[in-house]
């Protein structure tokens, strides 16, 4: 099988508008977790949260695309993952290169010298079998911006660790943070194919300033 993206995971100041927005992309709610009282609480999207629920992370999901949002101070990239056929394969020939490797019991986490992370899983991985139909919304395109001067070499290293990942491509940009900014979006459930990351961090005060300028 031919590696695709699968997973995007995002911090934002603004999880209700992150939400909607990725709405309009076909990815909506599909569970939360986070804590209360000291205690660890996941939620299904229709579930109200307890007293003093503090929001770690929420999973939202259409077809097979797949984005996490957790609250931060700012729109800021984690990490893609990948569907692989071979994890095994990948971690020997990252290891090789040396990018450190971090697994647990569902992930596989590869980190790279310039500062993002590649998640792993298995087209038979029970993450991977969660997801729905890739004609409802898929990942038809994502760009991995990095810096002008090592987009050769990102692309290079990729292509030698992960393999030829079908909706991956590497661009150069401005700027010395590499990840995500943007991806397409393909299915019926789709109104909106162009995702720009950084509407994920617009709030209504900030449309309102928008509208006065």
């Amino acid at each position: 099988m031919v590696p695709s993206v699968f997973h995007l995971h995002y911090q934002t100041p603004d999880i209700e508008h992150a939400t909607a927005t990725l709405a309009d992309h076909g990815i909506t709610p599909n569970a939360k977790f986070g804590s209360a009282d000291g205690e660890s609480v996941s939620l299904s999207p229709d579930e109200t949260p307890p007293d003093e629920f503090k929001l770690r992370l929420q999973t939202n999901r259409g077809g097979s695309a797949d984005v996490t949002l957790a609250p931060g101070p700012r729109v800021k990239f984690d990490h893609f993952g990948v569907v692989v056929e071979d994890v095994a394969a990948v971690v020997e020939r990252a290891e090789a290169h040396e990018w450190p490797v971090v697994q647990n019991e569902r992930r596989t986490f590869l980190t790279t010298p310039w500062r993002f992370r590649i998640e792993l899983q298995a087209a038979d991985s029970d993450v991977v079998a969660e997801l729905g139909d890739r004609s409802d919304c898929e990942l038809s395109e994502v760009l991995l911006a990095v810096p002008v001067e090592a987009r050769d070499t990102v692309d290079r290293e990729i292509r030698a660790v992960v393999g030829d990942v079908s909706n991956l491509r590497v661009v150069p940009a401005r700027g010395p943070e590499a990840g995500v900014r943007q991806a397409f979006l393909s299915g019926t459930n789709v109104e909106d194919p162009h995702l720009q990351m950084s509407a994920l961090a617009l709030s209504t005060a900030d449309d309102g300033r928008k509208e006065r300028d």
